[in-house]
């Protein structure tokens, strides 16, 4: 079960007609880079966190736009100190712009955008409990709709997906409002074709299955509903395109149309590596879409885009000198 922690002052309720954009941990991070430049960009007010036993605990230094100045650290130090202990504090403590923790929420200040930014993964065979927990939250928290990014194993592409020369797809539920549809389409994005699945998927499918049914059987006051229920969310994920290699992306995307919710799932082919440009690239779609950042005229005669954040500079290691290969 996750828990939402908000900032002092912060009314949940504002999350009612926002549009939530997430990302699923996929191959490359894509669609988690792509969310710290809308973060960076945007600069968005973060609202809360998200304490959830699925997602493996994290902790570290608050991340920044790349040309702004880090806090000082004697400030740092007086608020940590003062800060107290648990999560709570960790919490309180990152609402300063101190630290970040494993799963935050962001808003813009117009109320129009909400988005989560998860900086870990979900622990071993626990990520469709995380999904589960993800659900309740977008029901409780009542969004317009939700925009779920995600990234695909490259090689798992089929021939017409290689002849393609556009590496995203998108997934719509039938919930999404007939205009975003329309704009989709009049970028010409294509939905995502199915893609079979492989030996290790199938019988990490059927792990999966046996583990869900282990938990059932654990839990004697829920047996009988989650053990008829179980079959029928094994139906409800076969509707849904598989994506390789794209976290809990299927599984959230197929529970949120089940429950009658409004998503775009939107997915980037990409392979492991150096994966800043698909999260970029992913990012010029993404703002074609649902135009979250429009530049002013100032911003556009300067040639400023996305702003790369200050974690960027780690992402990959020191860089080599020059001299090395002269």
């Amino acid at each position: 079960m996750n828990s939402f922690i908000p900032s002092p002052g912060f009314d949940a309720r504002r999350f009612k007609g926002t549009t939530l954009i997430l990302p699923s941990v996929s191959i490359g991070n894509v669609p988690q880079l792509t969310t710290d430049l809308l973060l960076s960009t945007l600069k968005l007010d973060r609202v809360g966190c998200i304490e959830d036993e699925n997602v493996i605990p994290v902790l570290g230094p608050a991340d920044r736009p790349h040309n702004e100045s880090s806090t000082s650290s004697s400030a740092s130090t007086a608020t940590l100190a003062g800060a107290g202990t648990g999560v709570a504090a960790a919490a309180g403590a990152a609402a300063g712009g101190l630290l970040s923790l494993a799963v935050e929420v962001f808003q813009s200040k117009d109320g129009k955008w909400t988005l989560i930014q998860q900086r870990s993964p979900t622990v071993s065979h626990r990520s469709h409990h995380y999904a589960d927990n993800l659900l309740q939250f977008i029901r409780d928290s009542e969004f317009d709709q939700v925009v779920l990014l995600a990234s695909a194993d490259g090689a798992r592409r089929i021939d017409i997906q290689l002849r393609s020369g556009n590496p995203v797809r998108y997934i719509p539920s039938p919930q999404l409002p007939h205009t975003l549809l329309e704009t989709l389409r009049g970028l010409g994005l294509e939905s995502l074709e199915n893609i079979p699945a492989t030996d290790r998927e199938q019988q990490q499918a059927r792990e999966m299955l046996v583990d869900r049914v282990q938990d059932i059987q654990l839990d004697d006051s829920s047996s009988t509903t989650a053990t008829t229920t179980t079959p029928t969310t094994q139906q409800t994920l076969e509707k849904v395109p598989r994506i390789p290699n794209g976290g809990f992306a299927r599984r959230l995307h197929s529970l949120c149309q089940e429950a009658g919710i409004a998503i775009l799932t939107v997915v980037a082919f990409a392979m492991e590596g150096d994966n800043a440009p698909d999260a970029i690239f992913l990012a010029n779609v993404l703002n074609a879409i649902l135009k979250v950042h429009v530049p002013t005229e100032q911003q556009i005669r300067d040639g400023e885009g996305w702003k790369v954040p200050k974690s960027w500079d780690s992402l990959y290691g020191n860089s080599y000198h020059q001299d090395m290969y002269q």
